[in-house]
């Protein structure tokens, strides 16, 4: 048996700018860099109304409605709030590992999400904003006592993350659950009077940007399948 003619197996790995090299999960999502600009002006939008002294009105007034809900809608919204915690991303990599068997948007999901998370406490130091409860002594704060720094709201940054994360292995009738859930956790974040809206609004942008960034690197850190290379016959 000759060696040469012998098929090579060669690794290959990602390559190549958006558009031509573009991740099959990005491109999965329709339209990931209309959703990155949404995202990236939705954050700037509220980054604006957050550093507003003092707080818009409106803002305070939309806030004591959502937190006039009832205690049975606020009970109903805490397990689904959990699904911002960091608890959230890790549960939902194991279920991509699991029944998706993709280990590698997996491990995205859990550091994306850790990264969301601890990204937000960054930004809270930055921008210094302060939880509803100093603007509106009478709010009803159903959960913790209403102190500490309320801008971006990392459940909601979370819960947005996941939910892009997980969208990608979805088929698309059943996309709009994680969006729901993530949309409910900000619900529930100013229900329980401990974020303002545009807290709640920024989470959700930031969370969405760092989960296409993450699938972003995923392409260019992923080896895909080794391919045959069958050197030329000298023969022929």
């Amino acid at each position: 048996m000759r060696l040469d003619r012998l098929p090579a197996v060669a690794p290959s790995w990602h390559t190549g700018a958006y558009g031509s090299g573009v991740s099959q999960r990005l491109r999965s999502l329709g339209h990931p860099g209309v959703a990155a600009a949404i995202s990236a002006a939705a954050l700037g939008t509220s980054y604006a109304i957050a550093v507003q002294d003092p707080v818009p009105q409106w803002e305070l007034d939309l806030t004591e409605w959502i937190n006039s809900a009832a205690d049975w809608i606020a009970t109903a919204l805490y397990p689904v709030m959990q699904f911002g915690t960091l608890g959230g991303p890790i549960i939902v990599a194991v279920g991509i590992a699991v029944f998706a068997r993709d280990r590698w948007l997996a491990a995205a999901t859990a550091v994306s999400g850790v990264v969301t998370w601890f990204g937000a406490k960054g930004v809270k130091q930055f921008v210094e904003r302060d939880r509803p409860l100093s603007y509106l002594p009478h709010l009803d704060v159903r959960e913790g006592d209403g102190t500490g720094l309320g801008y971006v709201s990392g459940h909601s940054a979370v819960a947005a993350s996941t939910a892009v994360m997980v969208m990608v292995v979805l088929p698309r009738r059943w996309r709009w659950v994680p969006a729901l859930v993530a949309g409910l956790v900000g619900v529930a974040r100013i229900t329980h009077g401990v974020h303002l809206p545009a807290d709640v609004v920024g989470g959700w942008a930031f969370g969405t940007l760092i989960a296409l960034g993450s699938l972003w690197i995923l392409e260019r850190v992923e080896p895909v399948e080794p391919t045959e290379v069958v050197p030329p016959n000298p023969a022929s």
